[in-house]
């Protein structure tokens, strides 16, 4: 099913299954394009160190998906920081982290600071700064009658990382099956034109293609 689902080209897949009403994670990449050196598994994310092919550029790229419940979230902050504490290469994370970074980030007054104030000092000490999104302002929606919109969804890089790709842009696509929109992040490398687009997997997808 994945073999179709990334058009026969040789992919690394690793995932993490849903546990409840916690979903899962699926991170992949295009093996003609980077080596997968290692990886790594933990509660809230996967985690690869790669390297590119084209120029033998060494990172790590982790996909997270944060705790929904507020009970699980102080668990997901500290996992989220040792994991990329731990790490000396240049970093890129994305995903659903299920925490807005402050009350412009959702479309109602509805705000509870705690969780924010934690989320950005985490990012800060880590030395994270986030990609900025274009496309449009919030990521997530509920389905109530009168819906919450929310930007829950990023993704953050490492200065290294960024000195790497100055360029690149975030792109939010259009949301169809999933109440989540899914990003595109293009490096503008034109060594890996065609192949240098990183993207959320959203598991509502596979309904479409593999009913």
């Amino acid at each position: 099913m994945l073999n179709d689902f990334c058009g026969g080209r040789e992919f690394f897949w690793h995932w993490v299954p849903p546990r409840g009403r916690s979903g899962g994670i699926l991170l992949g990449v295009d093996l003609s394009v980077f080596v997968v050196e290692s990886t790594q598994v933990g509660d809230f994310f996967v985690k690869f160190i790669v390297k590119n092919k084209c120029d033998g550029f060494r990172w790590v790229l982790m996909a997270v998906y944060g705790a929904a419940q507020p009970e699980h979230k102080d668990s997901f902050l500290a996992e989220f920081v040792n994991a990329c504490s731990s790490e000396t290469l240049p970093l890129l994370v994305g995903g659903d982290f299920n925490i807005i970074r402050s009350p412009e980030e959702k479309n109602n007054d509805r705000f509870d600071s705690r969780w924010p104030l934690l989320f950005n000092a985490c990012s800060e000490t880590l030395n994270l700064r986030e990609l900025a999104l274009s496309g449009r302002r919030f990521t997530w929606v509920s389905s109530a009658e009168v819906p919450t919109y929310e930007k829950l969804d990023r993704i953050l890089v490492s200065t290294d990382w960024e000195q790497k790709f100055p360029i690149s842009t975030v792109e939010a696509l259009t949301r169809e099956l999933s109440d989540h929109t899914p990003l595109l992040l293009d490096t503008g490398n034109a060594a890996h034109r065609g192949n240098n687009h990183l993207f959320k997997f959203e598991l509502g997808w596979l309904t479409r293609w593999f009913p």
